[in-house]
């Protein structure tokens, strides 16, 4: 997409009317509020999520037929301007710790059965939606021109806007309107776009395409509500897209913010990314045939040949053998024979099982620490040393044993340690 045509989208925009918003904090799952947009006079009103309705109807599906329940009437048909498009999550919606959190019910009566139909589906929109400051939303009303709704969580403000040259086809719309509202290119991830095809126009069939951008591809992709043609009616409506931009997110290379951060140097995974050598970690792909089977034994002659497993390594491999990044990135982590950062090109293993730890083991460990100045699972900053506290190495007759690299050396006292660190630098 070119940058001229989103301009040119961008300076077609017109705003018809807007609401601003106070943020308010998640408690318990809940925002305590939802959002209604009737687009027959584009008013825009914040409703309560009381007790009783949390009670009784909890979220999700319930939260959506409740709402429903109130607009409609006994003569209510699927093109009714009175029948409502609801969208909602439960109090576990946007929670990251459980998988399918990230799911959006969305309800409304069916154009294919003329009763309340409900449909789920993924991607970010309901999280986004939770994150701006609302539970639900509730869409009424007919529309005289084509619109678009865009949910503002940044600046706390909701709009209803014309939209003359958006794009009604969803794979376009979707990559337009995140182009447009993203302030550069890493804030498209915040973008989610709700949109329905040309299709439901002409069809009782029509779904709807909820947007997540793919920052790996570097383009919005697409999930489907699609059962009950719910589409039909959101462009019955005159209803173009739906837009909500959330606050910054973390990126998920990041891991600055992470409690784990403390065992990163500060120079962070991109800069390491820096200096791999991507050729070399090709040859090693071929080696192994670019087999998926192999992808451990790959990684074990990248953390030889690089002495950590960067992002660049990650992604070679990943788009190699068709191993997703996350996989990988589950190994890298969870082998102690892996490291996401460069190790030293001496690893000093220090023996703390049993044996070695009656007969002073912590202490050699402290002296190390003190000589070269790093905590355990540290590098020297010239990237010569690296020291390891290990459980055993299985020579508990030679205690208390440190290693070398592949060098065990027995009886080490910590008086000896640094003479010990002189030596093996001098032997390069």
């Amino acid at each position: 997409m070119e940058s001229l045509a989103i301009e040119k989208i961008r300076e077609s925009i017109q705003e018809i009317s807007h609401l601003d918003y106070q943020p308010v904090s998640i408690y318990r799952g809940y925002a305590g509020r939802y959002l209604k947009v009737d687009l027959s006079d584009y008013s825009i009103k914040i409703l309560p999520v009381d007790e009783k309705m949390k009670q009784l109807w909890t979220g999700g599906k319930g939260f959506d037929l409740w709402i429903t329940l109130k607009e409609i009437n006994k003569n209510t048909k699927w093109n009714s301007p009175e029948n409502p498009i609801c969208m909602s999550q439960g109090p576990l919606g946007g929670t990251v710790s459980f998988p399918g959190s990230g799911k959006t019910i969305v309800t409304s009566i069916s154009p294919l059965t003329g009763s309340i139909m409900d449909c789920n589906v993924g991607g970010y929109f309901g999280p986004y939606l939770k994150f701006a400051g609302f539970d639900a939303l509730e869409i009424i009303g007919k529309a005289s021109e084509e619109v678009i709704i865009f949910i503002d969580a940044t600046k706390c403000r909701v709009s209803i806007q014309k939209a003359p040259i958006v794009s009604i086809d969803s794979h376009l719309a979707s990559e337009e309107l995140t182009m447009m509202f993203a302030d550069d290119e890493e804030d498209r991830r915040n973008i989610s776009v709700v949109s329905s095809g040309r299709g439901a126009q002409h069809a009782r069939m029509g779904i709807l395409n909820f947007s997540f951008y793919d920052w790996r591809r570097q383009v919005p992709r697409l999930k489907q509500a699609g059962r009950g043609g719910i589409g039909t009616v959101f462009r019955d409506k005159k209803l173009k897209a739906l837009v909500v931009k959330s606050r910054e997110l973390q990126h998920a290379w990041k891991v600055t913010p992470s409690k784990v951060s403390r065992f990163f140097p500060s120079e962070g995974l991109e800069e390491i990314a820096k200096r791999t050598d991507r050729k070399a970690i090709r040859k090693i792909i071929e080696k192994w045939n670019s087999d998926p089977e192999y992808v451990i034994e790959m990684m074990q002659d990248v953390q030889d040949l690089e002495r950590c497993i960067s992002m660049a390594a990650i992604d070679e491999i990943s788009l190699a053998t068709g191993v997703s990044r996350g996989r990988l990135y589950h190994i890298a982590t969870f082998y102690k024979a892996f490291s996401l950062v460069p190790r030293g090109e001496i690893e000093v293993q220090v023996c703390v099982g049993t044996t070695c730890h009656v007969k002073g083991s912590a202490l050699i460990l402290e002296a190390f620490e003190r000589e070269l100045g790093i905590s355990r699972g540290g590098t020297t900053p010239d990237f010569k040393f690296s020291v390891e506290a290990v459980a055993c190495l299985g020579c508990c007759s030679l205690a208390p044993v440190v290693k070398f690299g592949e060098e065990v050396v027995p009886n080490v006292q910590s008086k000896d340690v640094a003479k010990l660190i002189k030596k093996f630098r001098s032997r390069g």
